[in-house]
């Protein structure tokens, strides 16, 4: 008989955590009787058609009763599903997971994941409870080798209790969605196109590239700026690129179902991320063959974008040529977005686009090494690693 799983994720929306968490269930179906699990599934983005548990408690203003329901119905859960396992994603799905298992009869093998680097320097409750909640888990897993590193020493995870898994990527699948047809948007043979997508959020940096991209446009007018995405960000974005005057240079794109045959169609991907966890719209850009630009945020562009990234130090240089694509400064942090200087870390961005953009050839011979390095993180391998991690 299979041993039960469940994946417990927050909601149903366009992210990392969720794409993850349903190729997981559909690799694993073999081995196990898989069932996701949401805390809710308000403004769902994902369509499933086969039967999931939905928690049913939406995000409210009364943060404390939304915990406490949260809280009491993953312990209802826990007692009807009788999990073998319960993986969660995401720091408030760990949270539950772990306080549930204290109210339970049979309790589960507990696995959670670190997503995010930030999460190790922002805590989600205090660092004491988040210290205390990682280190009652079984297993701990990190997406990339820095988190893994730092977690063992911010939280004092024994290392042969947190196995680094990085995310998997369908090459072909993508591939195939990235030639589909644009038909509402008019890419022009004159333009070269910077493309980034994510939510519209102070994480992903995007109040950053705006000035950045307002230096690049002034030394190559003939560049645009694709944003693709939603959040709430979008109004301070808006007000943003008008007061830059660069309507004619940079657009808000909504969030897209197959955003693959958008990148397809860009010169350059370009991600300025404040923090990440591993970078997936990086990862699916060089997957598809587009030339890719990235900040030294932590975690994970350094040891996608180096072969060697264990022996790479970033010294004191606007940005380095990576085997794979371009790496830049790391941004210093700022939530504004109505300031008009450029800082040193944006100066650093701006000119490693204007590199790509002035060396287009050599560029194009990165990209084609890039999208063959992207098979090092192919299905098989993920598999292989997530049966390690449940075993």
């Amino acid at each position: 008989m299979k041993k039960k799983l469940v994946l417990f994720i927050g909601g149903l929306n366009f992210g990392g955590m969720e794409r993850v968490a349903f190729i997981a269930k559909e690799l694993l179906a073999k081995e196990y009787d898989v069932t996701i699990v949401t805390l809710y599934q308000q403004s769902a983005d994902y369509e499933i058609k086969e039967e999931y548990y939905n928690l049913n408690v939406p995000p409210s203003n009364k943060k404390i009763v939304t915990f406490i329901k949260r809280f009491i119905k993953t312990a209802k859960m826990k007692k009807e599903l009788k999990p073998d396992i319960v993986f969660s994603f995401g720091m408030y799905s760990n949270y539950l997971n772990i306080l549930s298992n204290y109210i339970v009869m049979k309790k589960p093998t507990t696995i959670v994941g670190i997503r995010s680097y930030d999460w190790l320097t922002e805590p989600f409750f205090a660092a004491k409870i988040d210290k205390w909640i990682m280190k009652h888990a079984d297993k701990v897993n990190s997406v990339s080798k820095l988190i893994a590193k730092d977690a063992e020493k911010i939280w004092q995870i024994p290392r042969n209790q947190n196995i680094v898994i990085y995310n998997p990527y369908n090459i072909q699948t993508i591939e195939q969605k990235s030639l589909e047809v644009v038909d509402d948007f008019e890419f022009e043979n004159d333009k070269y196109y910077v493309i980034t997508m994510g939510r519209l959020a102070n994480q992903k940096g995007y109040n950053h590239l705006i000035r950045a991209f307002s230096k690049v446009v002034e030394k190559h007018n003939d560049m645009q700026l694709l944003i693709l995405g939603n959040g709430d960000k979008k109004k301070e974005l808006e007000m943003m690129i008008e007061s830059y005057k660069m309507q004619e240079h940079i657009k808000l794109l909504e969030g897209k179902k197959n955003p693959y045959k958008y990148v397809k169609k860009a010169n350059l991907y370009v991600l300025s991320s404040l923090s990440e966890g591993f970078p997936n719209a990086l990862c699916e850009a060089m997957c598809i063959g587009t030339p890719v630009v990235s900040v030294n945020c932590k975690s994970g562009p350094s040891e996608i974008l180096f072969e060697n990234d264990e022996e790479f130090i970033y010294e004191d240089k606007n940005f380095y040529i990576g085997d794979y694509g371009i790496l830049s400064k790391e941004l210093v942090s700022d939530r504004q977005y109505t300031k008009k200087e450029i800082s040193v870390s944006e100066k650093s961005l701006a000119e490693a686009i204007c590199f790509a953009y002035e060396n287009k050839q050599q560029m194009i011979e990165v990209s084609r090494k890039a999208k063959e390095h992207m098979n090092k993180f192919n299905y098989d391998k993920f598999y292989e690693d997530f049966l390690r991690i449940l075993k």
